[in-house]
């Protein structure tokens, strides 16, 4: 898949310019299209994406401010690429920020939260697309952490999310990112439905020291 095949993808309709470009670059590093180390030309952006330098400019600071590229004077933007302790370090802290999230959640959750994250599970059982796996089960804790009510805490937990979600996801298949999260899934679910916020964050733990462990194995960083 291509830059192009992106984009056309995620269709820019009525988003504002910095905006789609952002997503589209955003999207490419997570699924391996924009490797770390490489670096981000503006004009063969622009090109593909037909459009001005400037919504590609800006979306470089964007994406620099998540830690996804750096952008070095006189040198351009290069994705980033992420040491093992480096790697450690975002899902050691991802995984205390979620499990304060779903602490702080559960007591707020209605059942129009708990109904939307059961429509989002339904959805994976017949999903076969890693990609499309990827982002209904990012959609599916985001249902559940938003009944916080604190977007600087999701937008943290999202960004974390980014910079580890691309040493798994062009590397895992969907049979086994979908085997790894089914069932602790449900489990999670269950836990909020119960109002149980101990227990759903000893759940939401051993789910994403799973993903730890993949993201520390994976095959980019044996290289």
């Amino acid at each position: 898949m291509q830059l192009k095949d992106i984009a056309e993808e995620m269709q820019q309709r009525s988003m504002a310019a910095r905006d789609w470009v952002f997503q589209v670059l955003r999207t490419a590093i997570i699924r391996g299209v924009l490797p770390g180390g490489m670096p981000l030309r503006q004009d063969e952006i622009s090109a593909q994406l037909s459009v001005s330098h400037i919504p590609v400019r800006e979306a470089f600071r964007q994406l620099d401010a998540q830690g996804l590229v750096r952008i070095y004077p006189n040198r351009g933007a290069v994705v980033t690429k992420l040491t093992r302790e480096e790697l450690e370090n975002a899902m050691d802290t991802r995984i205390i920020l979620e499990m304060g999230a779903i602490r702080a959640a559960i007591p707020l959750m209605t059942d129009e939260c708990i109904e939307k994250a059961a429509v989002i599970l339904q959805e994976c059982e017949t999903e076969t697309d890693a990609n499309r796996l990827e982002d209904l089960n990012l959609q599916f804790h985001f249902a559940l952490y938003e009944a916080t009510g604190n977007t600087f805490l999701l937008q943290l937990i999202e960004q974390l999310h980014a910079n580890v979600d691309r040493y798994i996801r062009p590397y895992y298949s969907a049979t086994e990112v979908s085997a790894q999260s089914k069932g602790e899934h449900y489990k999670l679910l269950d836990a909020c439905r119960a109002g149980d916020s101990e227990y759903a964050a000893a759940i939401l733990r051993t789910h994403l020291e799973k993903t730890k462990v993949l993201s520390l194995n994976s095959p980019i960083l044996q290289s």
